[in-house]
């Protein structure tokens, strides 16, 4: 593999933060390593939309992830996050999420109880 030699400038405070940082992780030898780490990851994270200043941020497994992105590979969505979109839409369409929802808080609501009626038992008890 041929290297590529570029310039980068930077000031002197976001060199000291790199090189803490560099003592923290020694998991990158050196700078350039770490500059060419960051610059592609910062690209997925853009590419996946992860960086965007509105809306919500979903962490999805690699696994999910990677079949997520093969159904934009072969076009049947733009982006993943249209994928996520319409998945939402769908499952609120469908009553789906309603009843995720009401099971969850009444489990919630389950345990409370119990509490509450282990609280009571003590009571009682003196």
């Amino acid at each position: 593999m041929d290297d590529t030699r570029i310039s980068l400038r930077i000031t002197d405070v976001e060199l000291d933060e790199m090189d803490d940082f560099l003592a923290r992780h020694p998991e990158y030898q050196n700078r350039s390593q770490l500059i060419r780490t960051a610059v592609m990851e910062y690209m997925k994270m853009v590419d996946r939309g992860v960086l965007k200043n509105q809306g919500v941020r979903v962490d999805i497994r690699d696994r999910l992830l990677m079949v997520l992105e093969d159904y934009v590979e072969y076009r049947y969505f733009s982006s993943v996050e249209e994928i996520i979109n319409y998945v939402m839409k769908t499952i609120v369409r469908e009553g789906i999420l309603e009843n995720i929802l009401k099971g969850y808080v009444s489990s919630l609501n389950g345990l409370r109880l119990s509490e509450e009626e282990r609280v009571r038992e003590e009571r009682f008890r003196r």
